[in-house]
């Protein structure tokens, strides 16, 4: 009975975690669409009513073009860790490649995005 237990535990965290997994990659894909299209109402709606009103659409704009003359188009992501619940990538840019960090809300969306230098 423990082992069965055992197992069920283990299998609902690893779906669990696949679906986080998932949620994550479709919501990257997509912001990383909209930022090298330069289309900043879809980068706008994919952030959080709470990030939107911090940040605003004016302050969004700001960021992407800013990053986009900055950087190039964004290239690609890889992910690095997890950790207290953000997940961390290796963006590559045409110009450089910087570490993103990002947490999604429970419906995926932007809850906060920050960029930096490895």
């Amino acid at each position: 009975m423990k082992h069965i237990l055992l197992l069920l535990i283990c299998l609902y965290a690893h779906t669990t975690f696949c679906q986080d997994e998932a949620t994550y990659n479709k919501t990257l894909e997509i912001f990383q669409e909209n930022f090298n299209a330069q289309n900043v109402d879809a980068v706008f709606n994919l952030y959080t009513t709470e990030m939107q009103e911090a940040m605003t659409k004016e302050g969004i704009t700001r960021f992407v073009n800013g990053c986009y003359t900055q950087f190039g188009n964004l290239k690609n992501l890889i992910f690095v860790e997890t950790a207290e619940g953000v997940n961390s990538y290796t963006a590559e840019f045409d110009k450089i490649s910087l570490l993103m960090e990002v947490q999604l809300s429970a419906d995926g969306k932007i809850a906060t995005i920050q960029f930096q230098e490895p």
